[in-house]
Formats: C-alpha cells, sequence, structure tokens
C-alpha cells in the first residue's frame, strides 16, 4: 500500500523556494538614516541616507533644528547644532523622482543632549576675588549659557563671617548686571540668591535644566550673631554698567 505523502525532489524545492522568492520585490528606494541617537550642543551632526536599487538618487533634506552647513541634495549631510542644547532635532530626507513603488522619504530624531555640568555640580565656584577676575569666569558662564538656550542661570552667594551690610545683595546685583547688560543674557533667565553667611564668601554658579529650580544649602550658614561687619565697604568701580 503506497502511503499519501511522497517526499519531493530536492530539486523540485529548490524551485519552489525561488519563485517564492523571486515574487518578494527587493526593496528599493531610502532604506535608513543612519547617525547618531545624541550628539553634544556644538558638535556637527553627521547623518547619511542608505538607498537601494535607485539609479541617480537626487536628496532634498528637511530639518526641524539646527543649519545644514553641507551635504544638501547629497546622500549625507552635516547639521550645526551649536544652541540646540536640550532639544530634539527630527530630520527627514526625501528621494526625488523615485518610482511609486519606492520608498521616498524617511525621518530620523536625533537629541542634542545637556553638558555634562547638569549633574548637582556647580558650573564654577570661586571666593572673594576682584570683579576684574571674576569677569572671566562670568564669561565662561555666559558662553555655555548661550550655547543651551533653554537653560537658566543660578548665582548662590554667601558673604563671609567678616563682611559689610549687604555685600552679598551688591554682588548679586552687580554679577547680573554684567551677565545681562554685558553678556546679553535674557534677564529672566538669570536667577540670584543671597544665601546668607559662610566662613569665607562664596559665588557658585548654575546652569539650570528648564523646569528646575535650585535653592541655599541652609545646613553650613553661619547663624547672624557670628557675623563681623569690619569688612571695609569697596570704593564704588569705575565702570559704570
Amino acid at each position: 500500500m503506497k502511503s499519501r505523502f511522497q517526499i519531493l525532489p530536492i530539486s523540485l524545492i529548490l524551485t519552489f523556494a525561488y519563485v517564492v522568492s523571486a515574487q518578494v520585490p527587493a526593496p528599493c528606494g531610502i532604506v535608513d538614516i543612519s547617525g547618531p541617537a545624541t550628539v553634544d550642543p556644538g558638535t556637527p551632526l553627521v547623518l547619511k541616507a542608505k538607498v537601494s536599487n535607485t539609479s541617480n538618487p537626487e536628496f532634498k533634506w528637511n530639518i526641524s533644528a539646527g543649519t545644514i552647513i553641507q551635504g544638501q541634495g547629497t546622500d549625507e549631510i552635516t547639521v550645526d547644532t551649536a544652541g540646540l542644547g536640550g532639544l530634539k532635532m527630527t530630520v527627514t530626507v526625501e528621494l526625488i523622482g523615485a518610482p511609486l513603488a519606492c520608498k521616498a522619504s524617511a525621518s530620523r530624531t536625533t537629541e542634542v543632549i545637556i553638558s555634562k555640568f547638569f549633574c548637582g555640580l556647580a558650573f564654577d565656584e570661586y571666593g572673594d576675588i576682584k570683579f576684574e577676575d571674576e569677569e572671566s569666569r562670568l564669561d565662561n558662564f555666559a558662553i555655555q549659557l548661550s550655547n543651551e538656550p533653554l537653560t537658566s542661570g543660578y548665582i548662590l552667594m554667601t558673604a563671609g563671617q567678616k563682611t559689610f551690610k549687604n555685600e552679598a545683595t551688591e554682588h548679586l546685583n552687580r554679577i547680573k548686571s554684567y551677565l545681562v547688560n554685558v553678556r546679553e543674557i535674557d534677564a529672566n533667565r538669570v536667577v540670584t540668591l543671597d544665601c546668607g553667611f559662610t566662613l569665607d564668601l562664596t559665588v557658585k554658579l548654575y546652569i539650570v535644566l528648564p523646569g528646575s529650580t535650585l535653592a541655599c544649602n541652609n545646613s553650613v550658614e553661619l547663624p547672624f550673631s557670628e557675623i563681623k561687619f569690619t569688612k571695609p565697604h569697596p570704593k564704588a568701580s569705575k565702570k559704570q554698567r
């Protein structure tokens, strides 16, 4: 008695597999966009479109933020990410003249990450220095704020045990005036906090993410009874800001 199941010849199986595979069209058009998922602000972002089975392709790139500084019309572009810290950039590429059956566009999102200074540590910290020396520290602070326009700059200050009346207030006003009037940082992005008194005068500069705030650390503050108002008040600066 013959079995109803017969083993097909190997040649017939291979022929059947070839027919099935031939019915599945090879991908054509834009296959993908390659590039990093994240990039640091100011670092050039390089993205490349991968295409398949397409002759003489023409490319058109569009970006939601930033500026294409090289490669428009080709399969690879370079994007300037300066000033985009904290943003997600969506890039789309179109294949001009692609056949109807081919994939004519693709998109990719890259996040311009916030810099390493957002870890709870101060961007900079210094003591009782001359304002001429302080300006260079504030210049670096202002550059970082300009590079990451979604952030805020917090300046926390404590006057020293030996001080004069309203020293912290006057000093903080001078710092903010310099950042706003000289370095042209939006006043709404500069927050100053008088944090009382510590053994030595201390200024801390922070760059803070959107939606976040900072507060003074009262645990290190000296009691008012220990403060000595014996520090001479400095003469008015010749530079009027």
